[in-house]
């Protein structure tokens, strides 16, 4: 009973005192707030035998939305999809437990240990969602902040808070969890989830690997603090200007098409026609070209090309649209530039247009030659990771943006 009145009481300090910080200019306290505070205290002075690791952490969360104040959202969030399940299952775990005690030592052992992973799990996956939101509001979001720390710090969690027979076994089962709460807790895309998760697992098996590895030689914890402290730069790349690898990219293709040199060169001043079917990678998640129009701008002659997708609302399921605006810069015999003027697409999640330039010669009277060379700026970090998945990308558009654009 004594253990029991000093953990609640210490519950109840991390509230009052994240309370009392939430008294801070424009810090006002709406009915959300009240309803984070009061979610915290029950969770801090209600005892429910087996639910300590779930009650607790659902208190470091609500504190941390009370200092925080656009975390309140993300509480109400959590307390549905994560804790609900999570106190229910450690309550009734707790209750066969006490029903049907395990005569057998090594069962008792198990049994331990089988809670344990789940309150270290539910608590990882808790400590990522917060980091992820954190990412949010600094706008670190496509840096390696998100794709590698969110993954080390779950691995970690899981780690150290139960020191597991199998580290790289429960770090996978909280890194699974962690990508299946992200597409409804965090409504992330499926194109997302998918480019993310095999950098996930691989964080998080690199970190469970080298921390069982260092513990089979019975090495101290201060080695295994060491080998984790290895992986924080890998997580700073794109947070600082020192930390970021350079973004510019070119990707050039080339392809000989059916039509004269006088053909290709007046189908370029046409309106592109996107009809024509995009390549299967392509239509996975980016957003695709669905029409496009010709303006006359204050610099003279612009396509105004309209994307759509990328990512889906929740009223309504509608996809995001959004317009790519470029300028004519540069024509010439033989060769066409335009300049990237703004883009309010869902692309800029992944890239940034800088420049389109088309050269194009003809090879006999019938076909020409055509070079279709794309300059970006990379979006996502870390570049090792993910440069490669936008170089092929953006060279399987090239290849399509020749027979949308220059084959008549």
């Amino acid at each position: 009973m004594g253990s029991r009145m000093r953990i609640g009481s210490a519950l109840v300090a991390v509230m009052v005192v994240a309370a009392i910080l939430r008294r801070c200019p424009g810090c006002s306290w709406t009915t959300d707030t009240w309803s984070v505070f009061v979610f915290g205290v029950l969770n801090a002075g209600v005892w429910v035998p087996g639910t300590l690791w779930v009650r607790a952490g659902a208190v470091v969360v609500s504190a941390a939305a009370l200092v925080w104040p656009r975390g309140t959202g993300s509480v109400f969030a959590f307390a549905w999809l994560v804790w609900i399940p999570a106190f229910m299952v450690a309550w009734a775990l707790a209750r066969e437990k006490a029903a049907n005690p395990p005569a057998d030592p090594d069962q008792r052992t198990a049994a331990h240990r089988a809670r344990a992973a789940l309150a270290a799990i539910v608590l990882a996956v808790a400590a990522g969602a917060f980091v992820y939101r954190l990412t949010l509001v600094s706008e670190l979001q496509q840096t390696a902040a998100l794709f590698v720390g969110v993954p080390a710090l779950i691995a970690i969690v899981v780690i150290f808070a139960i020191s597991p027979r199998s580290a790289v076994g429960v770090a996978c089962k909280a890194v699974t969890v962690g990508l299946l709460v992200s597409m409804l807790l965090l409504q992330e895309g499926m194109l997302c989830i998918a480019m993310a998760a095999p950098l996930f697992y691989a964080v998080a098996i690199a970190i469970a690997t080298s921390v069982e590895f260092v513990r089979r030689r019975n090495q101290s914890t201060t080695m295994s603090l060491i080998v984790i402290l290895a992986v924080t730069p890998f997580s700073l790349e794109g947070v600082t200007g020192v930390t970021t690898v350079s973004r510019t990219e070119t990707v050039t293709a080339a392809k000989t098409v059916p039509a004269s040199a006088l053909q290709v060169e007046r189908a370029l001043f046409q309106p592109p026609r996107f009809d024509r079917r995009l390549p299967w990678y392509l239509r996975a998640g980016f957003p695709r070209p669905v029409s496009t129009r010709i303006e006359r701008g204050a610099d003279g002659r612009q396509w105004v090309i309209q994307f759509r997708g990328g990512e889906m609302y929740l009223n309504g399921m509608e996809p995001r649209t959004g317009d790519l605006v470029l300028a004519l810069e540069e024509t010439r015999p033989g060769f066409v530039r335009w300049r990237a003027v703004s883009d309010s697409s869902h692309m800029t999640h992944f890239l940034w247009w800088r420049e389109v330039s088309v050269q194009y010669e003809p090879v006999d009277e019938a076909t020409t030659r055509v070079t279709w060379t794309v300059r970006y700026d990379r979006g996502l970090d870390p570049a090792w990771y993910f440069g490669p998945w936008e170089r092929y990308a953006m060279h399987l558009a090239a290849n399509y943006l020749i027979d949308a654009v220059a084959t008549p």
